[in-house]
């Protein structure tokens, strides 16, 4: 037994050894990462976990009197401490063990810590050599209660220091502060290394207006001289619109003089696709001024003054950016951004800052927020921590292993990305030793991973390939005309090769081969005389030139032999703006143009000459590769097709001709997936189409309902309200509970609730009473627990020929009542009833000794099978007893 529990235990332990995610209870207000802990602040626990998400130790923060919110959370490693201030009463701050935060090594009240709904910032400040650092803390005023002032003040962090640990003076006898002389919204701030600055990043709002302001400080060990040091400049984002609220910032590159530092900003506009921007800003261009929002004591050194910045590139515009975290990897610079919709981009820059292409690392399923600041592992930087509302997740910066070939690994424009011969994979470079390592060109994007260009020379003519990556590795090249080898003569050094031919075989197709260990790449080349390109249209002939690897020249719109070693231009970079022919496909409208990021089984597509289009294409903003769709059913004016699984956010779509041409655009914006929460009622009747309400968020995304994993899907309705009627028992042979399953797109999504079934309600008597013209009935029936409405039956009374509906009044558990009304000036009696539920039409008579109960399905014949022993008396009386109930039950419908 020992032996089998310390098994259990075992597997235990390495089920819990590494987590991607960890869930807390209450949202996330705050986290940081030091050398080997993660720290997470809710609005009652402060949490310590391991760089892999486990949890280690956890401490109460809330006080027993006052909310207390810790907002100033640092870890000072060189200390072996953990620095928190938080909002009790007027404010405190504590050391605690870093290595267990259950144990608090020292406490003082000190009023540093910023109201629960007001913005702060803090960081540590080295100004000398050691493990002495000041803690910086920019914050909103507190409660007029509390003794505070707004602004900026710098705290001892140690008691060796002059005046003791948190003291904001020290042998110096003035107080230094820096005060803004408007709202501050605080929303960053940092230490550069080289030269050492403090910088903060701050919102601010004055009778002119709001504005995003950063300030600077040199680092200094005299607190005053650091203040008096201020000067700072506001940043104007950006050219085409305005955006004056910074949301989330990271210093990109901090390298002798030069500071490159990323913001997110955001414009007023709720609705606008664009409404947040990410630009790349030199800070270390701030001139000798203060601005005006801000006052220093003692007095600041600069001159008052206006300084504006304005970018060095403004890198992604997108509808809903959050946070961005940014790190330098040799000549490239990666940055990582999150989103409002709970997505982490990341994007790359090349050192003209020129960018790569979006790729999402992370989806949520639903719509949280990712927080504003982000955090990297501090060992390797292979992963980033981000928090999203209850949750925080370490998510790797690089996943090469989604790419399985060369072309897809070198499409993803990730440097930290490359194809590894040896192991023929996808992988970071120190995961690819001793082996030839293929990735991106340094320093520069080029799109496409193979570019020719044909030149002339007498009567032959030279078809140059080039890869575009870079690496040092053999390659083979094959150029194949039909089946026939096309060169007179080849020849190959990497990255190219060449093949020299007649130009008597021009025009030809070319099948040109380039082999890199076990990976083929395959070209298909149209080869022609390229001053023989004559096509009618500037377009048409456009493409034909650069398609064949010739010159275009856009000035006299001539087609001419290449020339010098240049690099293939992409058509439509070259050749847009020359199309326009009338007869081209075009879009009207898009249905449905918002849909779950799983997409869509079925979407309408309207417009006009539409009977060309052979597939339809999506691509996202600055992503790497598109994604395209068949149509599955056409008309001059309409297509029908599915929308496929996609990112959050907005995409754009186009219409795809036989030549590869992408006509006009609409958009398809992509939300969370939807969610069920719960199902009204979770049971039905044996005999089905009871109406079961569907309860969750975003089911408007929801192609159909799946009960139980083999049955065919049921359609959802909507009507504000999202149902679906259940199917008969015998359809599942047995009673369940069974899964619930929501159909989006490809895939599902699990209802939180099952479905069973129960037996379908037994209607056993009645009683009838008059009440003046009308008829009070009392329907008896076995209790069950089906919970049935009124609105889920309807009854009617019957007598002779004519039936009389029944209004329900009441439905209990074993009785309903419900009135017959008659006319003003006559009366009516009924001798039985007629209740219908779901697919079910059951009867209720008087019969000379009691009451008859028979049973039929809505427009089917009844079938009743007598014993062969009944005489054929019995069977005469029951089968005209039964005729009589059919002729009043057809008179009825």
């Amino acid at each position: 037994m020992r032996t089998v529990y310390l098994g259990m235990l075992l597997l235990f332990q390495r089920a819990v050894s590494s987590l991607t995610e960890f869930s807390v209870n209450g949202e996330i207000r705050n986290f940081a990462v030091g050398n080997g802990k993660v720290f997470v602040v809710t609005d009652s626990q402060l949490l310590q976990m391991r760089l892999d998400l486990v949890e280690e130790k956890h401490k109460d923060i809330q006080n027993h009197r006052h909310q207390n919110r810790v907002n100033i959370l640092l870890p000072f490693d060189a200390n072996k401490t953990l620095i928190t201030c938080g909002t009790s009463d007027c404010g405190y701050c504590e050391l605690l063990d870093i290595n267990d935060i259950s144990r608090s090594v020292y406490r003082e009240d000190v009023p540093v810590g910023s109201s629960v709904k007001k913005s702060s910032v803090s960081f540590l400040v080295d100004f000398d050599e050691g493990t002495e650092k000041y803690m910086l803390v920019a914050r909103e005023k507190v409660p007029d209660e509390c003794v505070s002032d707004k602004g900026v003040s710098l705290h001892n962090t140690l008691e060796s220091q002059a005046g003791g640990i948190f003291a904001k003076s020290g042998i110096e006898p003035i107080e230094a502060r820096i005060s803004p002389q408007s709202d501050a919204e605080w929303i960053d701030g940092f230490q550069s290394s080289s030269p050492s600055h403090s910088y903060l990043l701050v919102n601010v709002k004055s009778r002119t207006g709001p504005a995003v302001v950063v300030l600077r400080m040199k680092n200094s060990r005299s607190k005053i001289e650091m203040t008096k040091s201020l000067e700072g400049a506001v940043l104007q984002c950006c050219d085409d619109k305005e955006h004056k609220k910074l949301l989330s910032s990271s210093v990109v590159l901090s390298s002798g003089s030069l500071l490159l530092w990323a913001g997110i900003f955001t414009a007023q506009e709720s609705n606008d696709p664009q409404k947040t921007a990410l630009a790349i800003y030199d800070l270390s261009q701030i001139r000798d001024r203060v601005p005006s929002y801000f006052s220093c004591t003692p007095t600041c050194r600069a001159q008052k003054g206006e300084d504006v910045l304005r970018p060095r590139a403004v890198v992604l515009k997108h509808s809903s950016m959050s946070s961005v975290a940014a790190e330098k990897k040799g000549s490239w610079i990666e940055l990582y951004i999150g989103t409002a919709t709970g997505q982490l981009m990341k994007i790359v820059l090349d050192k003209a800052l020129n960018s790569g292409c979006v790729t999402v690392l992370y989806k949520s399923d639903d719509d949280r927020m990712v927080f504003p600041r982000m955090h990297f592992d501090p060992v390797d930087h292979k992963y980033i921590y981000i928090a999203l509302r209850n949750q925080i997740r370490r998510v790797a910066v690089t996943q090469c292993g989604m790419y399985s070939t060369l072309r897809d690994c070198r499409a993803s424009q990730d440097p930290s990305c490359g194809w590894c011969l040896n192991t023929s994979k996808c992988l970071t470079k120190d995961e690819c030793s001793a082996s030839p390592w293929i990735s991106i060109p340094e320093d520069y994007f080029q799109k496409e991973l193979i570019s020719f260009q044909v030149t002339e020379l007498s009567t032959e003519v030279t078809l140059n390939l080039s890869l575009n990556v870079a690496g040092q590795f053999p390659l083979t090249c094959t150029f194949m005309d039909e089946h026939v080898n096309l060169c007179n003569s080849s020849s190959g050094v990497f990255p190219s090769c060449s093949c020299r031919f007649s130009s008597q075989h021009l025009p030809v197709n070319v099948t040109a081969t380039v082999t890199i260990g076990d990976q083929k790449i395959t070209e298909r080349l149209k080869l022609r005389s390229c001053p023989d390109v004559t096509e009618t249209s500037p377009y048409a002939k456009c493409v034909a030139c650069v398609s064949a690897g010739c010159h275009w020249s856009s000035s006299s719109n001539q087609c001419s032999w290449a020339h010098g070693s240049a690099s293939q231009v992409a058509v439509m970079d070259k050749c847009e703006g020359l199309y326009s022919e009338s007869n081209a496909p075009e879009i009207f409208s898009l249905e449905p143009n918002h849909v779950s990021f799983h997409g869509k089984k079925h979407a309408v597509l309207k417009g006009r000459n539409l009977e060309l289009v052979e597939k339809i294409r999506f691509h996202g903003v600055m992503e790497c590769t598109s994604k395209e769709t068949p149509v599955l059913e056409r008309s001059t004016d309409t297509l029908k097709f599915s929308i496929p699984s996609g990112n959050k956010g907005t995409v754009r779509v186009c219409v795809v001709t036989a030549d590869g041409r992408c006509h006009s655009n609409t958009k398809i914006t992509y939300g969370a997936r939807p969610t069920c929460t719960g199902l009204q009622p979770r049971n039905t009747w044996a005999s089905g189409k009871r109406k079961i309400t569907v309860l969750g968020n975003n089911l408007e995304f929801v192609d159909a309902i799946i009960v139980h994993q083999y049955d065919k899907p049921i359609t959802l309705n909507s009507n504000k309200t999202f149902w679906f009627h259940t199917h008969d028992q015998r359809e599942y042979m047995g009673s369940g509970p069974f899964t619930v399953s929501l159909l989006v797109g490809n895939s599902t999504v699990d209802c939180v609730d099952k479905l069973s079934y129960l037996p379908d309600p037994e209607f056993t008597s009645f009683s009838t009473s008059k009440l003046d013209n009308d008829v009070l009935a009392n329907i008896q029936k076995t209790e069950d627990k089906l919970n049935m409405s009124k609105e889920e039956m309807r009854v009617w009374g019957l007598q002779g020929k004519e039936q009389f509906e029944c209004v329900i009044d009441t439905v209990m558990s074993t009785a309903l009542i419900c009135r017959t009304v008659g006319a003003k000036d006559s009366e009516i009696s009924v001798d039985s009833f007629k209740i219908m539920f779901g697919n079910s039409i059951k009867f209720l008579e008087l019969i000379q000794h009691g009451i008859k109960y028979t049973c039929a399905p809505v427009a089917v014949t009844i079938v009743i099978l007598l014993g062969v022993h009944a005489g054929i008396f019995i069977s005469g009386v029951v089968s005209r007893r039964m005729t009589q109930i059919s002729g009043r039950f057809e008179s009825s419908n």
